[in-house]
């Protein structure tokens, strides 16, 4: 057996065996002891690990610790001998070890149990006085003045100021404590690491020695030395190692149980120690959270047993106290706990729906422009400051009740998270992210700061009050300097908690670049504690205590804006913002945060808010109140600083607090805070009090001689007890003398600032002052338990209420506050199935025009009534969710309206549309819904809704402005505008169409459409802004009460909403189009007319909300809603003969017929474009033939953008692949072939290669060119994109695709340019024409012979631009359109089916091919038959097009039935035809007609035909006037209406006396009632003239609407009243503007649709490019833009700041104009009378004398 076994092992034996080996052993020698017998078998080995481990981890976190107190003792010993060196009497470490050595005691045995328990422990780090122990230098309090009374001079709070930490000397020893504990770690885990590789090395070797025979001496004398080499301690000790106790030791190291152990203490020290990773539930026991003023590991520690006698006298009487001070640094070892301290509302879910409700905020409020954005929120202390009184009384008894006194509201601080947006990720997201992070635990991802309801509705705190109220999630929305705000509150009907507010904003830069300091929220005073005074509402039972109530308070102010800060005033005068800014750090003695202009905000509200602390009060009044008081970017004297105002808030303090005391008695409930804030007499008598104070020190002050320092930083008029330097400081800036009163001025502004300076009264002040354009929301720590406060001036700002949810959402967005209509409370709505109607969500728009502040306040403790100063309380209170929020609302005009009358539903209200699910790619949503968007258009203009009644005002308004044209009443001249159209960018292009359109068919009428910005600049600011290049100014415009149209579909784009409020000067009749009623424009209108729907000026495309910045479902929708306006505006004008005559129309009502049948029938072309149908289902794989080719064109240009990133990555891989193999490849062929012998052949080859790494993206693109049959010609570059469209359209499509290419990596980037084919494309861009160009280009319909020569200009455009070559390549050029005619130089042609009946003009067509048709057909059987007959070829020519016509012409003048024939069929027309093509087709059938026209000569007709005769004879007047005759019976020479009726009923009894009515009303141009004979003579010729009198233009209900029209093809109705012989092509010519506006409203729709499908697929293929190639690392949005402005909510380019003046201004200039109109009219009036009375006078006397 033993033989065989060293036979076996002979090879040296692996690990494995002498780990068995060693593991046997192991056990037989220790089996008995049984302490190590975990190594004996391996079942025992694995089982027994995880008690070793734990074991092991343990004691490593024990030893992490002791390493740290171990340093820490050391460093304290250094100082306790640097200070009993340096110190004369009992050195103040020996007191303290003396007082502490059993709390040391007790602290180590603690550490040791939060060490094995908590793997942390408390170091403690001494200071006193504000000196680190044996830091060799003294930071003096602020406090410490000299005075008697030291112990003020050390505060137990001095620590919470933000220089307290700043010591080098304490930074330097913590360094060195926490630097300790992970270098030791990893120091031991190294250790551990070596022990236990020895100890596998010795059993290795000690293996090997026991199984060597005698015949392998040699080799196991080998592997003994190879032992003693890796053993640490040689061989000398060989002998020892085999002891009991060396194989206990090398058995437990051989296991890798320690060194994991040892590893994972390590990384952990590391993570806490180096890095500072805290885990999450460190802050459930500390007195301040980790902040930018407090370390990550320290924690404050009041230790009240350390105060220690410094000095007694013999008397006893004077006691100087040294207040021991510990920073128990904490340290950590990597322990990661929970800790789930939130309200009800939160705790169900952690607060998840909360952030939900807050992304889906700041997602809508994005719209408004998202380069950064920020949260703050508020959390209290986890311990509270307790009460500066040693009376912290709970009841105040009086003679009559016992009246129980609330606690105190908490000591909050803010805790913000701020992200600045990357070009291509997602702010929302981003937002969330950093929210949780900061407010959020770290494993559960729950809200931390509450309980859970089950285990808190008692929580009351060490302090005694308990928390209050509700539950809030909350964010805010403005745009920065032009962004957006978000904000979500939640409350519950709880009343133990403090509600919880998120406060958020999203900024879009304008003043400065998106950097992370200029991001919301601003703060500019970091927090510190102040002695401050809480305050409650006047009927809170707080206001009856009777003691002093300040206690030691933490104070922060945040604020987010939207708009514009300008400037300030102060005394007099305006600063602007630049001055503000460098005052305030002189001021505040704060560095200036950021250079932003709202940064400014947060600085002037940190003066402003100071009720409750003298300290701030007197800052307050110091700066601002006094009559000196100016604003100095470098003042001449300093200012004091926060602790010299602290002193001299002392003696305000103490006079309050004197007098308090000195008055209680029987009377002691009237002196209270309360009673003196609301008492003008005790606030003097305080104010007298407080004078005489400050006046004795300023005195002794003043006459005072300073002597030299005999204590560091202490004088001798200190210790005298005269005062400090920060009331002598006051002598700089007031004066003394009694006849000056500025002390007595100064005492009381600081009384006042203390009682009245609350967070109302604060924004009030500021929003006074302030210039510029404001949405503000304004937090300070010292109200967020209860009260926020809102203002909105030039800004919008909303406030939505959510009863059944106890939901509060604000936003400078409308359409962000609706966010609560998409989530539901975690534990179900309160009240949700109650139908009561104030349980209904409610939103409150404040007055952004007029300005106005709104204070929200849920209360406290028990008290509900709203916390509000004396100033303000005779403020109407509002109650909202159900009376459990106080709504405070401050109009800076004074108009007070009742809350309940500006409320708009938001629930159970058929006008608000909830927000939109969120969508993986929102592009490709909004182009699926184009046509259930226009098909609903389309139903809601036929039915009686709000578009219809908005539809009706306008019609009114048209009629008296057609009205006072008639009647004269308006002045038609170059400048007069009559309609005027206004939006911002796409919209106002659509608005330019509509104008364009709406121009024409009236030529006489002055409709101009005109950029919103150019309005403002015109007639919005104060020095105007001149429109260079434009013929607009304000004396070439005259806005006499026009018709105004505002076009955004957004309803919030800053110009079009600025001039929804400016315009109300010039005119009554402001409609806006917007995408839902309920908008920022509609809001405006709303408020200027009655808000019932008789009223409504709103014309809306229920869109909603569309976040994609790519516009396409928005704009066809604005293009359908005013394409039905348009026809309802043509309507109401030509449905009267004195309006139609007025305004020159051109159109008439079957043009407008035409136009709303191929309106309806469009529809189905969207539908085959987009391939979804008008419900939203995808429409049938036939129909979708449109689509595919829209989209495979798209793809092939994705391939042309993709090209270069994808060569790139073949050349990546090429160049990796070969240098790292050595063999690039022609080398690597040549080798295999055995070509590489020669040296000639060598250098060959490595230049072929070296030509294939230089040419290798060529290579590569030419490749993949072949691979995906593109063209080989273009060039290797980037790629240019042309559009080329009618300008609507190309500009809307230029828009486009440059958005969707935004974010686009610039290796697949696009350049986007457009131009109109038929104007100035050529011009502009054939010169930029490259090899690979890209154009896409929208051609007209050329078949109709109105855009026959427009489409014959696109094309010539298009060929022009594609027949510039370089080496056989061109621009590759695509066109769309609906004739199917490909040019012959483009590359490819979409051709649009246009569903719709043909026109006459193509029925012509139509009829000329199938004649043609049947000449060729019978040709062919001509020449058969004479080929049969003769055997030899005949060449028959093809019959021209003139001939045809002539033959068709004359078949027709000598029997109509086959051409009548031909045009009844509904057929359309085989041939394909090119616009060369129908050019000449159409010019020679005009010629054709002509000539046939000129040949006809007609004979007289009998008189009892008077109609036929009419017609036939249309040309010949003499027979004209003999009809004329016989109509007129009384022979006057004019045919009288009723002549003229029975005229006509003689012909067809079925004509309507109203139709006829209207027909001679129409000829009678001079409104006399009567027909001359060039009256009827124009009539006579006018050849529709029967087919008009069928036109309706009502429906069956009475609306009036545009019927559409029935014809199989349009102009079939005029045929049928035509006379044989009237040609068709001059019928046709009558349809030419129907044309026009089919192409204008219908056919360039059609076509900016299919270019959205087309660039859609361009960008969705490059978009899924890059996720897909770099697996998921690279990405982007093409719904986005860098900027994410998809609503131009920012003032740009024009300020709004002067609108609101502006406004005001012009109605001042308007009422003194029509005032002195008036006054002018009167005179001249009472002028004539008098004149007529003195004439008649003279008459009268002058008959008298006669007499």
């Amino acid at each position: 057996m033993t033989m065989r076994h060293h036979h076996r092992h002979d090879h040296p034996p692996s690990h494995e065996d002498h780990d068995r080996s060693s593991s046997r052993l192991l056990g037989a020698s220790t089996g008995s002891s049984g302490s190590f017998n975990f190594f004996t078998n391996d079942t025992a080995n694995t089982s027994d690990w995880p008690l070793l481990l734990l074991a092991s981890y343990i004691l490593f976190g024990i030893l992490h610790e002791l390493a740290h107190w171990s340093v820490a003792s050391w460093l304290l010993l250094l100082t306790s001998s640097s200070s009993s060196s340096s110190s004369s009497s009992s050195s103040p470490s020996t007191n303290y070890k003396d007082h502490g050595t059993a709390a040391s005691s007790s602290l180590l045995l603690g550490n040791i149990a939060r060490a094995i328990l908590g793997r942390y422990s408390l170091v403690p780090v001494e200071m006193m006085n504000g000196m680190v122990a044996g830091g060799g230098g003294s930071s003096t309090s602020s406090g410490d003045s000299g005075s008697g009374d030291s112990s003020s001079n050390y505060d137990d709070d001095d620590c919470d100021s933000p220089n307290y930490f700043n010591d080098d000397t304490l930074h330097q020893r913590i360094s060195i404590i926490l630097h300790a504990g992970w270098i030791f770690s990893v120091v031991l885990a190294i250790a551990c690491h070596l022990l236990h590789w020895y100890a596998r090395n010795y059993y290795y070797c000690y293996y090997n020695s026991i199984h060597c025979s005698h015949h392998h001496q040699k080799q196991q004398q080998h592997q003994r030395q190879q032992q003693d080499r890796w053993l640490p301690w040689g061989g000398g000790i060989r002998g020892g190692m085999h002891s009991f106790l060396m194989e206990r030791v090398m058995a437990l190291f051989h296991s890798p149980i320690l060194p994991i152990a040892a590893y994972i203490t390590a990384m952990e020290a590391i993570s806490t120690d180096l890095f500072g990773f805290i885990p999450a539930n460190y802050y459930h026991n500390d007195d301040h959270p980790p902040s930018e003023q407090y370390p990550h590991h320290l924690q404050y520690y009041h230790h009240h047993d350390y105060i220690i006698d410094d000095d007694d006298d013999d008397d006893g009487n004077h006691h100087h106290h040294h207040h021991r001070r510990l920073l128990l640094l904490r340290c950590f070892c990597g322990n990661f706990g929970i800790v789930l301290l939130n309200p009800s509302w939160l705790a169900i879910d952690g607060g998840r729906t909360a952030l939900d409700i807050l992304e889906k905020m700041i997602t809508v409020t994005m719209m408004r422009g998202a380069q950064s954005g920020g949260v703050v929120t508020f959390e209290p202390d986890r311990h509270q400051p307790p009460s500066s009184t040693n009376t912290n009384n709970k009841t105040s008894s009086s003679s009559s009740s016992s009246i129980t006194v609330p606690p105190p509201p908490p000591s909050l601080h803010g805790i913000r998270s701020r992200v600045v947006n990357a070009k291509r990720t997602d702010l929302s997201k981003g937002v969330r992210r950093r929210v949780m992070k900061d407010n959020c635990e770290r494993f559960t991802g729950n809200l931390r700061g509450w309980k859970k309801a089950a285990t808190a509705t008692t929580a009351i705190t060490a302090n005694g009050y308990n928390h209050h109220n509700s539950t809030n999630t909350t964010g805010d929305d403005g745009g920065g300097d032009g962004g957006g705000s978000t904000s979500t509150t939640t409350t519950t009907s709880s009343s133990s908690y403090l509600v919880k507010g998120f406060y958020g904003h999203t900024r879009f830069a304008t003043s400065s670049k998106a950097s992370f300091d200029g991001t919301h929220p601003h703060q500019w005073s970091p927090r510190r504690m102040y002695s401050v005074y809480p305050f409650a509402s006047s009927s809170s039972a707080s206001s009856l205590a009777t003691s002093s109530l300040s206690r030691s308070v933490g104070v922060e102010n945040y604020i987010t804006h939207n708009g514009d800060f300008e400037f300030f005033h102060v005394n007099g005068k305006f600063y602007d913002v630049e001055v503000i800014q460098q005052w305030l750090e002189k001021v505040l003695d704060v560095p200036m945060p950021a250079t932003v202009d709202s940064a400014a905000i947060a600085g002037v509200i940190d003066l402003l808010r100071t009720q409750g602390s003298f300290a701030l009060s007197a800052r307050y009044a110091l700066c601002l109140t006094l009559r000196n008081s100016r604003v100095e970017s470098d003042p001449a004297v300093s200012y004091p600083t926060m602790e010299e105002y602290e002193e001299i808030a002392k003696t305000f303090e103490k006079e309050l607090d004197v007098g308090m005391l000195e008055s209680m008695g029987s009377n002691a409930a009237k002196h209270t805070l309360e009673e003196i804030s609301s008492s003008g007499e005790k606030r003097t008598q305080l104010a007298s009090l407080v004078v005489n104070a400050l006046r004795g020190m300023l005195e002794v002050l003043a006459t005072s001689i300073e002597v030299p320092t005999t204590r560091l930083g202490e004088s001798s008029s200190r210790r005298k007890g005269g005062g400090g330097g920060g009331v002598h400081r006051l002598l700089k800036f007031i004066s003394i003398d009694e006849e000056d009163a500025e002390l007595e001025h100064f005492v009381r502004s600081t009384i006042d600032a203390f009682f009245d300076n609350d967070l109302l009264h604060s924004t009030r002040l500021f929003l006074q002052n302030a210039k510029g354009s404001f949405g503000l929301m304004i937090a300070s720590s010292l109200d967020a338990h209860r009260q926020t406060c809102f203002a909105a001036r030039g800004q919008t700002l909303s406030i939505a209420f959510y009863p059944r949810k106890d939901l509060i959402c604000y936003g400078s967005e409308q359409a962000a506050v609706k966010a609560g209509l998409n989530y539901e409370n975690p534990e179900g709505s309160v009240g949700r199935w109650s139908v009561r109607e104030e349980d209904n969500a409610v939103r409150l728009d404040l007055d952004d025009l007029g300005g106005e502040i709104c204070l929200l306040d849920w209360g406290y403790a028990g008290d509900t009534a709203p916390a509000i100063s004396p100033p303000n309380r005779s403020l109407i209170v509002e109650k909202a969710l159900n009376g459990r929020v106080n709504v405070v609302l401050l109009h800076q005009n004074n108009i007070s309206k009742p809350l309940s009358k500006r409320l708009t539903l938001l629930e159970n209200n058929e006008f608000i549309r909830p927000l939109l699910d969120d969508s993986d790619d929102l592009v490709l949503a909004d182009i699926r819904d184009i046509p259930r968007v226009c098909k609903q258009i389309q139903d809601d203009w036929r039915d009686v809704g709000l578009n219809r009644m908005t539809a009706w005002n306008l019609a009114n308004c048209i009629r008296a402005r057609m009205k006072a044209h008639v009647d004269g009443k308006i002045s038609s001249h170059g400048g007069t505008v009559d309609i005027l159209v206004t939006g911002c960018e796409v919209s106002l292009w659509v608005a330019e169409q509509f104008v364009a359109d709406l121009q024409k068919c009236f030529p006489k009428l002055f409709v101009k459409a005109i950029s919103s910005n150019k309005i403002l600049g015109l007639f919005g600011q104060e020095l105007a802004m001149p429109c260079i290049g434009f013929p607009y100014s304000q004396a070439s415009m005259d806005l006499n009460d026009p018709i105004i149209i505002i076009v955004s579909h957004s309803g919030g784009t800053f110009g079009p909403l600025a001039c929804s409020n400016l315009l109300q000067s010039f005119s009554s009749s402001i409609f806006a189009v917007t995408s839902e009623w309920d908008t920022q424009i509609g809001k405006q209108l709303r408020s200027m007319y009655s808000d019932d729907l008789l009223s409504s000026r709103i014309f809306t495309t229920e869109v909603g909300v569309r976040p994609a910045e790519p516009c396409s479902v928005s704009v066809v929708a604005t293009h359908q809603l005013l394409t039905n306006i348009f026809g309802h505006i043509c309507v109401t004008i030509i449905s009267d003969p004195h309006f139609s005559r007025a305004a020159g129309a051109v159109v008439r009502e079957r043009d407008l017929q035409i136009l709303e049948r191929c309106n309806q029938e469009g529809l189905k072309t969207l539908e085959e474009i987009v391939g979804v149908d008008v419900k939203g289902d995808e429409v049938h794989d036939v129909r979708r033939k449109t689509e595919r080719e829209l989209r495979s064109a798209g793809d092939l240009w994705a391939n042309h953008i993709l090209e270069v990133a994808k060569a790139y990555i073949m050349s990546f891989i090429y160049i990796v692949g070969t240098v790292t193999s050595g063999f690039p490849l022609i080398s690597g062929l040549a080798k295999a072939f055995g070509l590489t012998g020669s040296e000639a052949a060598f250098y060959f080859i490595r230049f072929l290669d070296a030509l294939i790494y230089f040419w290798l993206p060529q290579i590569n693109i030419t490749i993949l060119r072949l691979i995906e049959k593109r063209n080989l010609r273009h060039r290797m570059v980037g790629r240019t994109v042309v559009i080329g469209d009618c300008p609507w359209v190309a500009q809307s499509a230029d828009a486009f695709l440059s958005k969707i290419f935004a974010c686009s990596y610039s290796i697949a980037g696009l350049t986007v340019l457009s131009g109109n084919p038929a104007d100035h494309l050529v011009h502009r861009h054939t010169h930029r024409v490259v090899r690979g160009s890209l154009l896409v280009c929208g051609r007209p319909d050329g078949r109709l012979p109105a855009l026959t020569s427009l489409e014959a200009s696109t094309c010539l455009s298009v060929n022009q631009a594609s027949s510039i070559q370089s080496l056989g390549g061109t621009c590759e050029s695509i066109t769309i359109g609906h004739n199917k005619s490909k040019l012959p130089l483009s590359h490819r042609a979409i051709f649009l089916k246009p569903n719709r009946p043909l026109f006459l003009s193509e029925k012509i067509l139509d009829t000329i091919d199938h004649q043609e048709d049947l000449v060729r057909q019978r040709n062919e059987k001509i020449k058969k038959e004479k080929q049969d007959r003769q055997s030899r070829r005949v060449t028959i020519s093809r019959p021209s097009i003139s001939r045809t016509v002539s033959n068709l012409m004359n078949s027709a003048t000598l029997d109509g039935s086959i051409l009548e024939l031909s045009l009844s069929r509904s057929r359309k027309a085989k041939i394909t035809r090119s616009s060369a093509s129908l050019m000449g087709a159409y010019v020679n059938l005009e010629r054709e007609a002509r000539k046939k026209r000129n040949e006809n000569i007609h004979q007289e007709e009998p008189l009892s035909n008077v109609v036929n005769a009419m017609v036939k004879k249309v040309q010949g007047v003499e027979n004209t006037r003999r009809v004329f005759n016989e109509i007129d019976l009384n022979n006057d020479g004019v045919v009288s209406l009723d002549e003229f009726i029975a005229a006509y009923q003689k012909i067809d009894a079925d004509l309507s006396v109203e139709h006829l009515k209207h027909m001679f009303e129409e000829a009678d141009v001079n409104d006399n009632g009567e027909l001359s004979f060039d009256d009827f003579l124009r009539i006579s010729r006018m050849p529709s003239l029967l087919a008009d009198l069928g036109t309706k233009n009502r429906d069956s209900r009475g609306l009036v609407q545009v019927q559409a029209s029935k014809e199989k093809y349009f102009g079939e109705e005029i045929r049928k009243h035509a006379t044989p012989g009237v040609d068709s092509m001059a019928m046709s010519q009558s349809q030419n503007f129907s044309m026009e506006l089919y192409e204008s409203r219908i056919a360039s729709l059609q076509r900016f649709v299919a270019m959205t499908v087309m660039f859609h697929q361009m960008g969705y293929r490059v978009q899924t490019f890059f996720p897909k190639v770099s697996f998921g690392l690279l990405g982007y949005r093409m719904d986005r833009t860098h900027s994410i402005m998809r609503i131009a909510t920012t003032a740009s380019p024009v300020s709004g700041a002067d609108v609101r003046e502006r406004m005001e201004e012009l109605r001042l200039m308007l009422k003194i104009e029509r005032s002195v109109q008036l006054i002018t009219r009167t005179w001249k009036n009472w002028k004539l009378k008098n004149r007529q009375r003195s004439s008649m006078q003279l008459t009268n006397h002058n008959e008298r004398f006669t007499i």
